[in-house]
C-alpha cells in the first residue's frame, strides 16, 4: 500500500485574518477624511455656482431694467403697487423661473427654489420651507410676529433661501450702479446665510427669499413718522425702528440691515458713524440654536461664500475683522478692501 503526500490547506491563520481586517480598517480610516473631503468640496462648489447664477441674474436685470431690484419693493420707484415683490421674486425670470414668476407675489412664496439651496447648509428644512407663525416672540422680548398686509395669512409656509441679499446695496428703492462708489469688485451683493434658526438667545427666524415688506405701508414704525409716498432716510436711520416693526421682522432675507443698536467695534477706521449693528462680520458654522437673524452665516468654520456686483464668486476667511466685512458691504464708504 502507498501512501501519498496529501498538499496542505490553502487558508489564513487567525493571526493573518485580523491582520488583514485591521489593515482594512486602517485604509478606510484614511479614505474617509479624504471622501469627506471631496464630499465638502463638491458641495462648496455647488454652493459657488448657485451664488454666481444669483450675480449674474442681478446683472442681467439691471441691463433690462436699467437698476437692480429693490429689497422689496415695486421696480418703478414710488409705484402705488405696495404688494411689489422681494428681491428674490423680481429675480425669478433671470433663474429660469419664469413660471414661478407668473404665479404673482403671494403665491409664488411657498416655493422652494434648488438654485437658494446650498448643499452645506445644515439649517435648511426637509421640503425648503418654513412655517411662520402669525404671532409670536422674538428671544427674551415681546415681538408681535406680524404678515405684510400683501401676504395671505391663510397660507403660512414661506420658501426658504440659503443666501442673504445685501440691504446696503439694494435697499427699498431700484438702485444704480453709480451708487456703488467703491465699485462693483469692491462691493458683495449676496452671500451665504442660514436658512432657518431654531431659537435660543436671539429668537427662531427664518431666511424667507419671498419676505418683504414696503416701508411706506408702515409709516409709523420710523421716528420721524414717514410722510405719504415717502421712504426712509437719513433722518429715520439716525433713530431706532419700534421692537415690533415688521422692518425688525426676522424672516427678510438679507443682511447689513441698518440698526444703530449694539456695542460698536473696538476698530472703527471710517469716516462716518458706526450705525449698523447688523453689519458685523458673519458667524462661521454657529450652532442651528445660536443664529443671529440679521448677520450672514458661513456654513463652514473657514469661511463664507460671496458673489461680488460684478458677478465673481470670492470667499471671505473666518478670521476677518468686523471692518474688513463693512468695508466690502458697504458700496460708498471709499474704501477698497478685496476679500481673501
Amino acid at each position: 500500500m502507498t501512501l501519498r503526500n496529501r498538499r496542505p490547506r490553502a487558508g489564513f491563520t487567525l493571526i493573518e485574518l485580523l491582520v488583514v481586517i485591521a489593515i482594512i480598517a486602517i485604509l478606510i480610516g484614511l479614505l474617509l477624511p479624504a471622501v469627506q473631503k471631496v464630499r465638502e468640496a463638491a458641495a462648496r462648489m455647488q454652493s459657488s455656482n448657485n451664488l454666481k447664477q444669483i450675480g449674474l441674474a442681478a446683472n442681467t436685470f439691471y441691463s433690462t431694467h436699467d437698476s437692480f431690484p429693490p429689497m422689496f419693493g415695486s421696480l418703478t420707484r414710488g409705484s402705488p403697487d405696495l404688494a411689489g415683490g422681494s428681491i428674490y421674486y423680481h429675480l425669478l425670470p433671470y433663474l429660469e423661473q419664469d413660471n414661478v414668476h407668473r404665479m404673482g407675489v403671494n403665491a409664488s412664496r411657498s416655493l422652494p427654489l434648488k438654485v437658494l439651496r446650498a448643499p452645506l447648509d445644515r439649517s435648511y428644512p426637509a421640503g425648503g420651507t418654513y412655517n411662520i407663525p402669525l404671532s409670536g416672540q422674538q428671544g427674551n422680548t415681546n415681538f408681535p410676529i406680524l404678515y405684510p398686509a400683501w401676504a395671505s395669512t391663510a397660507n403660512t409656509t414661506w420658501g426658504v433661501a440659503s443666501y442673504s441679499a445685501n440691504w446696503q446695496v439694494f435697499r427699498d428703492t431700484p438702485a444704480k450702479i453709480a451708487n456703488v462708489i467703491d465699485g462693483l469688485s469692491n462691493t458683495f451683493i449676496f452671500s451665504e446665510k442660514y436658512a432657518t434658526g431654531t431659537g435660543g438667545p436671539f429668537g427662531a427666524f427664518a431666511n424667507a427669499w419671498g419676505y418683504g415688506v414696503d416701508p411706506r405701508t408702515i409709516p409709523t414704525d420710523f421716528a420721524p413718522a414717514l410722510g405719504a409716498n415717502q421712504y426712509p432716510g437719513d433722518a429715520q436711520w439716525a433713530n431706532n425702528q419700534v421692537a415690533s416693526s415688521l422692518y425688525n421682522s426676522p424672516y427678510h432675507p438679507r443682511n447689513g440691515y441698518v440698526n444703530r443698536s449694539g456695542p460698536v467695534p473696538g476698530v472703527w477706521p471710517f469716516d462716518r458713524p458706526w450705525t449698523c449693528r447688523c453689519m458685523r462680520r458673519p458667524q462661521f458654522a454657529p450652532l442651528i440654536t445660536r443664529v443671529h437673524p440679521q448677520l450672514s452665516q458661513g456654513f463652514t468654520a473657514n469661511g463664507i461664500l460671496i458673489v461680488m456686483g460684478d458677478g465673481s464668486v470670492r470667499s471671505v476667511s473666518s478670521s476677518c475683522t468686523d471692518e474688513t466685512w463693512v468695508a466690502i458691504e458697504t458700496p460708498d464708504f471709499g474704501e477698497v478692501i478685496q476679500p481673501d
